[in-house]
């Protein structure tokens, strides 16, 4: 993670659009990590506006939210009653060794360097604790969300290089352990689900992308636009239906 983040811009954007996380993640979390979200304490490391926060923390965990943007952290302290928060970054984890039974990374672990988070993870894991990483794949082959790629390639020049929403991932998604998580085993689940949303949220959630920040506005205004008509043809009542399988992998300390 940077010292400064590109979602700084985008904290609203972000908050209203982005997915949460279906029920069965939660429950997954506890039976691959041998011990209970209830009761247990959890670092939420690029927590954003806390979406992933607010949801371990309804199912009974006690939540540090970690995020370095200080527009998102605001956010997730305005939206997350509750749940504590500080600013930091994986590289440099705010927290007392041993001091957790979780660290959560939801859409984040892409932005991490292993070399420097894996051992700071580790260093504040319990004994026993355990890494879980989760991330909102959309379904590649929606008839919708045909040649969007392309079109986003198109905006901004190029390929992102992270796995997100604009590339629709079509590769299974791993943690990247580095030299200090060397031999640690990942265990996997996955599941299907879907969301419906008014269309306008569908734009903002185009729009809350980190590479959005970087496309000039007028030709952002028109690529929103053209979006906004090709899901109007997709979707003539305004409700967009957006697939997704969670993927969650959970590494556990030895």
């Amino acid at each position: 993670m940077a010292e400064s983040s590109m979602f700084d811009t985008l904290a609203s954007a972000y908050a209203q659009s982005r997915p949460t996380y279906p029920p069965a993640v939660f429950e997954a979390l506890g039976e691959l990590s041998g011990q209970p979200l209830a009761g247990a304490r959890v670092a939420d490391v690029g927590a954003g506006t806390g979406i992933f926060s607010r949801q371990l923390r309804a199912a009974g965990a006690a939540v540090t939210a970690v995020e370095l943007s200080e527009p998102m952290l605001r956010r997730l302290v305005a939206d997350s009653p509750g749940v504590g928060a500080v600013r930091g970054s994986a590289n440099a984890l705010p927290l007392r060794t041993g001091s957790v039974g979780f660290v959560t990374f939801a859409q984040a672990w892409h932005w991490v360097d292993p070399e420097r988070a894996v051992p700071e993870v580790l260093r504040v894991l319990a004994p026993g604790g355990a890494l879980a990483c989760v991330w909102n794949q959309p379904v590649a082959d929606a008839p919708w969300r045909s040649g969007y790629h392309d079109r986003i390639r198109d905006l901004i020049g190029g390929d992102p290089d992270y796995g997100n929403d604009s590339t629709v991932v079509d590769q299974e998604p791993r943690i990247e352990m580095g030299a200090a998580g060397a031999g640690l085993r990942t265990l996997v689940f996955r599941t299907p689900w879907t969301r419906t949303i008014p269309l306008e949220q569908r734009m903002l959630n185009v729009a809350s992308r980190s590479y959005i920040s970087t496309v000039p506005p007028e030709r952002l205004a028109a690529f929103l636009d053209a979006e906004r008509a090709i899901l109007v043809k997709h979707f003539p009542d305004g409700m967009v239906v957006e697939e997704y399988t969670t993927w969650l992998g959970v590494v556990r300390k030895a």
